[in-house]
């Protein structure tokens, strides 16, 4: 059946099945058609006239030029998502249980532990013990002062006999081994000399072994959980090193690549020897 394009106007041939519903000769000129014809409140799933709505952060009116994007979105640029965007802790957290016995454990207290030790260079404050199991110590309680809780300005970083004595001083159970003293802090135990990972146990969890080294980029004393530390080649004292460095040894391993694919290429390369012609002997 003989029809024409309505876009190109070239007649075309189209089966008798779809002779009154054909229209277009080709799919190009089907595009091209429906780029200039469906737009705006043309187009079959137009939703409305010009989109516009308030950034959740800074409150400046935005817009995007795709709908299924646009409908998702709730601020104007990275920098407004990156202040006003969710805080998936605490609270905040979908899964967040008020009730949950392992909520504090790994979070914000291992964060803070980390960096009170990290501050006094894995050294207790007190005797000034260095090598030994360290405790991060709240200077004002725990218990008391929940705003002061991850407040590095209220940690002191003391070894297990020091931070032993301290709560014996206060008449507190806190830092335990295996030997029970009676006579000392009603039972309290004497602290472990060999720090092994089954001892050292405070009120607020276990106080594990400890790794203290530079940080692999900027060289600052930096202390972590043995947990944390082992089997891993580099750590560092924050992210921004972690980044720089990462940087550095890719840029190193790509410099050492791309000298190892000049040397292969020179060694293939076969290079012609040149010498001079025999002299011949004048016949005279």
């Amino acid at each position: 059946m003989e029809c024409q394009c309505i876009e190109c106007g070239k007649a075309f041939t189209a089966y008798r099945t779809k002779g009154k519903t054909a229209k277009f000769c080709s799919r190009k000129c089907h595009g091209k058609w429906s780029s200039k014809n469906r737009v705006g409140e043309n187009h079959p799933r137009w939703t409305g006239g010009e989109r516009w709505k308030p950034c959740q952060h800074c409150g400046k009116l935005f817009t995007h030029k795709v709908i299924t994007t646009f409908r998702g979105m709730k601020f104007c640029s990275k920098a407004c998502a990156d202040k006003g965007g969710f805080r998936y802790s605490g609270e905040n957290h979908p899964s967040y249980k008020p009730t949950a016995r392992r909520r504090n454990r790994g979070g914000s207290h291992h964060k803070w532990v980390n960096a009170v030790i990290s501050r006094d260079k894995a050294t207790c404050q007190h005797c000034g013990a260095k090598g030994v199991e360290l405790h991060a110590h709240h200077i004002k309680p725990y218990r008391d002062y929940p705003e002061l809780r991850f407040d590095v300005s209220n940690g002191l970083t003391l070894c297990y006999s020091c931070h032993w004595n301290l709560h014996t001083a206060l008449n507190e159970k806190a830092v335990n081994s295996v030997d029970t003293l009676p006579a000392k802090a009603e039972g309290n135990t004497e602290p472990s000399l060999q720090g092994n990972l089954l001892e050292g146990v405070t009120t607020r969890g276990r106080a594990y072994r400890r790794w203290v080294g530079p940080c692999s980029y900027c060289g600052t004393v930096i202390s972590k959980r043995l947990s944390d530390a082992r089997g891993k080649p580099h750590l560092y004292c924050n992210k921004v090193c972690m980044g720089k460095h990462r940087v550095t040894m890719l840029t190193f391993q790509d410099g050492l690549r791309r000298g190892a694919e000049t040397r292969r290429s020179k060694s293939k390369a076969v290079t012609s020897s040149k010498s001079a012609a025999r002299e011949s002997e004048d016949i005279v």
